[in-house]
């Protein structure tokens, strides 16, 4: 595994490469649109796993799966205790939550009583594959030459992507803390949506100043009107975007315009490291000159 600053450097590294490419807009646009589609499948749950902290919790409970051997609740628990971010209370709620809706099955283990194994049932790694596909498809418009076809038909898809994608989240490394000012957004239920909805909103409208239809937005990103304004409201206060009640608009500033391609590139960076594991599936170079140094990856 690497070292924690290697990945940090990579991912920042291939981050500003994807968001210089010059069809990230159409990129952005797909992964909205595939997102959108999944989303209206199973709104309550995509809404919950994409808060920030239960986001954590779920690739967690993915990672342990697919590289440990007889996995625990356990392991899980003791992870998110070491960052720091997570009470023991929100992990078990997320954890009974993704168990009554059928995601995970829990036994006691044979050889020791007070240990909980677990495994991810099929429905959660289809969600989980799903999930990842919102991205990836668009990934193979930035790299023709990564077979996305091959990919999709891959039986072994999660173990061999969370193989690798488990290197970042072993290592701590949170969009986040890449990129501080998404919180506003992503530490809220549905804050990838909400996000994503404002940036592609002001592609359709060919404009930084932007008419909104909160009802629309509720019923895209499966929470309240009041839920969106809270966040947005927020977002005023730090500074992202003005919200101009007179004429009905939303005013987002370039420092929103800004965050919102580093986070979509941030993200795409991660979930391209995690597709670095697939077997032989075209990529780009598995290298980044760092302080002039080559560092492999």
């Amino acid at each position: 595994m690497k070292s924690k600053q290697e990945l940090r450097d990579f991912i920042s590294h291939r981050a500003e490469e994807i968001k210089s490419h010059q069809d990230i807009e159409l990129v952005m646009q797909r992964h909205y649109k595939l997102m959108f589609k999944l989303y209206l499948t199973k709104p309550l749950y995509f809404k919950v796993i994409f808060k920030a902290n239960r986001f954590i919790i779920g690739t967690a409970v993915m990672t342990y799966f697919f590289t440990t051997e007889n996995p625990t609740l356990r392991h899980v628990k003791d992870f998110c205790k070491t960052t720091g971010l997570i009470s023991e209370n929100t992990v078990d709620s997320f954890l009974l939550f993704i168990r009554v809706g059928g995601r995970m099955d829990v036994k006691k283990d044979p050889l020791d009583k007070r240990k909980l194994n677990y495994t991810v049932t099929s429905k959660a790694q289809d969600e989980t594959r799903a999930l990842i596909n919102t991205m990836m498809i668009p990934y193979g418009m930035l790299y023709p030459d990564f077979d996305v076809s091959r990919c999709l038909k891959m039986e072994n898809f999660n173990a061999e992507y969370f193989r690798k994608y488990s290197e970042i989240i072993l290592n701590q490394i949170y969009l986040f803390d890449m990129v501080p000012d998404c919180k506003e957004f992503i530490f809220r239920d549905a804050g990838h949506m909400i996000l994503m909805d404002l940036y592609i909103e002001s592609i359709r409208q060919q404009n930084a100043v932007i008419g909104y239809n909160y009802l629309k937005a509720s019923l895209k990103c499966g929470v309240s009107r009041s839920h969106i304004k809270r966040c947005l409201k927020a977002a005023e206060t730090g500074g992202l975007l003005r919200l101009d009640t007179t004429n009905n608009t939303i005013v987002l500033h370039l420092s929103f315009m800004q965050m919102a391609l580093n986070y979509f590139s941030v993200y795409m960076a991660m979930v391209e490291y995690g597709l670095r594991g697939l077997p032989d599936v075209a990529r780009p170079a598995d290298t980044v000159v760092a302080d002039g140094l080559s560092v492999p990856l």
